[in-house]
């Protein structure tokens, strides 16, 4: 196969051919445009031929302040203060702070504790052994179908809709079906009846983000939530990609009203500093002993600076606050743009993440590719498709209202590109 290749970008086409020799394809997701990256700054990144570009993915929601923020640089580094990269069986200050401030942003009564991982998909692990430690006679582990949480391990057990692990059981997640609650109910409890005593563990996403941007009524994880407490079962919530401000709270539970047993946070948690931590209840992370949850890079200083710079910028710049405001001039963009396009068949979201569903995988793919080449030089980043036929829209969390509204007129024009050759 050849490499992905672009009109006018010979620096760029270059480092894809040199790319596609040394690293294996399985490294990344694809992505029709795969641009060669020169510098990023704010909410806009440049190519190495020139290519300005508005960032609509903040990384896969990892740089919630936007690259190379200022504050949070100079902070980071503050918080740092020459402490050595490791700090393995040794305690750093700066991991401490880190700690106490996470618990108390929580607000919870059920955050008391904290587990460090240095991946989303590391902390899911952790938050799952943490309830299957407490219950040892518990096996069965329930999960919401069609939830993305990882790859490995325990994690990817419980991703998508069937496992090779055989104590998984999938549950039901509103998505395109209109549901009552009792269909839920029923189905909650007749698996209750099926396995008394034998449930450790149910897990689910705020809102379902790979599998194409679908977010439940609040109705949904209070019912949940409800069960979970009634049969003694741990409820994890997976806030890998909601936590920081992302669904307009700082946590996605508590824009859907509710208070998990577990929480695990990642990506925006360090704006782009690799950290996660699963956070929750202290008889269920306590139920780990010494050396039970270990590894190598977790809860570093590094991290832990980083967390801690990411709280002092969401203070002084009321980031959450500015996502909400940006939430309503995003939710109208993209409705226009559903009303002039009639491939877009759908549009889902809320605070400042959405997912645009397209008529079918090429049209998606095609739309990500014109959004690049945009206006001449200036174009909007986007992923490759969620599931084959949804744009996931995800900008930094300080976007403004003018770039916003750049980027819609941008794909006002690149857009109408596609529905010519449709």
């Amino acid at each position: 196969m050849e490499s992905i290749q672009h009109p006018d970008e010979p620096k760029g086409n270059a480092i894809r051919e040199r790319l596609d020799k040394c690293v294996g394809r399985g490294q990344r997701t694809y992505t029709p445009s795969q641009l060669a990256v020169e510098k990023a700054k704010g909410c806009y990144i440049w190519t190495v031929d020139g290519r300005k570009l508005i960032d609509f993915t903040s990384g896969v929601l990892v740089v919630n302040l936007g690259h190379a923020h200022a504050g949070f640089e100079r902070l980071y580094k503050k918080y740092l203060a020459g402490l050595p990269r490791s700090s393995y069986n040794m305690v750093a200050p700066v991991e401490v702070e880190a700690a106490e401030r996470l618990i108390k942003s929580m607000k919870s009564p059920k955050a008391q504790k904290i587990l460090w991982a240095a991946s989303g998909s590391e902390g899911i692990q952790k938050a799952m052994w943490a309830a299957l430690h407490r219950h040892p006679d518990r096996p069965i582990m329930l999960a919401t179908r069609g939830g993305f949480h990882g790859k490995k391990g325990l994690a990817g057990d419980v991703t998508g809709e069937s496992s090779s692990n055989p104590n998984v059981r999938f549950i039901s997640f509103p998505m395109y079906e209109e549901r009552p609650p009792s269909f839920y109910q029923d189905e909650l409890d007749a698996l209750a009846r099926k396995y008394p005593g034998k449930i450790a563990l149910l897990i689910t996403e705020p809102y379902l983000g790979a599998k194409g941007s679908f977010h439940p009524p609040k109705w949904y994880h209070q019912l949940l939530q409800a069960w979970c407490e009634k049969h003694d079962v741990a409820m994890i919530f997976d806030e890998v990609q909601s936590c920081h401000g992302r669904t307009g709270s700082m946590y996605g539970y508590q824009t859907y009203g509710v208070q998990p047993d577990l929480v695990v946070l990642g990506k925006g948690l360090g704006n782009g500093e690799p950290v996660a931590a699963a956070i929750g209840r202290a008889d269920l992370i306590d139920s780990l002993k010494y050396g039970e949850a270990s590894d190598t890079y977790s809860g570093n200083p590094h991290a832990c600076a980083a967390i801690c710079a990411v709280f002092d910028v969401f203070k002084q710049e009321r980031v959450v606050e500015n996502c909400r405001r940006m939430a309503k001039v995003m939710q109208r963009g993209l409705n226009a743009l559903k009303d002039r396009f009639p491939f877009i068949k759908a549009v889902r979201g809320e605070g400042l993440v959405y997912g645009i569903e397209m008529c079918d995988d090429a049209t998606a793919n095609a739309c990500v590719l014109q959004a690049y080449y945009g206006t001449g030089k200036t174009g909007v980043h986007f992923l490759g498709p969620l599931a084959g036929k949804v744009l996931r829209v995800s900008p930094p969390l300080i976007v403004t209202r003018e770039e916003l509204e750049c980027a819609f007129e941008i794909l006002e024009t690149a857009w109408a590109r596609v529905k010519k050759s449709s």
